[in-house]
């Protein structure tokens, strides 16, 4: 059955790009795993993304964007200082957490395009083009599917 072509999304697909980047430097400079950065690894992360800050500099950013005053920065904090909130992708971010129970239901562990525009499909929400840019922003292996774990963080972040 094929899913309903769905309408066009108004999604700027680069600062989607640019938030997936955030995350995924987040991620990989987080060398606890414990979801938080401290200033050290904002500064390397920073550097990763051609922002290069002195030691001083980071401290500073740290202790202006960490609302909780724990001395480190979760993803969402770090996503606040670099502004991806001010991006505008809130109803992006509805419409894949409206597909995520689909999704789970399924027991999908990676979505892929065509997997996502089903989904989608069924709400009525995207097109099988606009499922393609939005796995494509989020791949950051490029293998051309994501992860669900990796798809629910961005839908919960967005």
């Amino acid at each position: 059955m094929a899913a309903a072509p769905g309408r066009p999304l108004t999604v700027d697909f680069e600062a989607l790009s640019y938030i997936s980047s955030l995350v995924e430097a987040f991620q990989a400079f987080d060398s606890d795993s414990d979801g938080l950065v401290t200033a050290p690894e904002l500064r390397g992360l920073l550097a990763s993304l051609g922002l290069d800050k002195s030691e001083a500099e980071a401290r500073d950013m740290l202790a202006r964007a960490d609302a909780d005053r724990d001395g480190k920065l979760s993803v969402e904090e770090l996503l606040d200082v670099m502004n991806a909130g001010e991006l505008g992708l809130g109803a992006l971010g509805e419409m894949l957490q409206s597909a995520l129970p689909q999704l789970e239901a399924a027991g999908a562990a990676l979505v892929g395009a065509d997997e996502l525009a089903r989904v989608l499909g069924t709400l009525g929400d995207a097109s099988r083009e606009d499922c393609a840019a939005i796995v494509e922003c989020l791949d950051g292996d490029g293998d051309g599917a994501i992860a669900i774990e990796e798809f629910r963080l961005m839908a919960d972040l967005l």
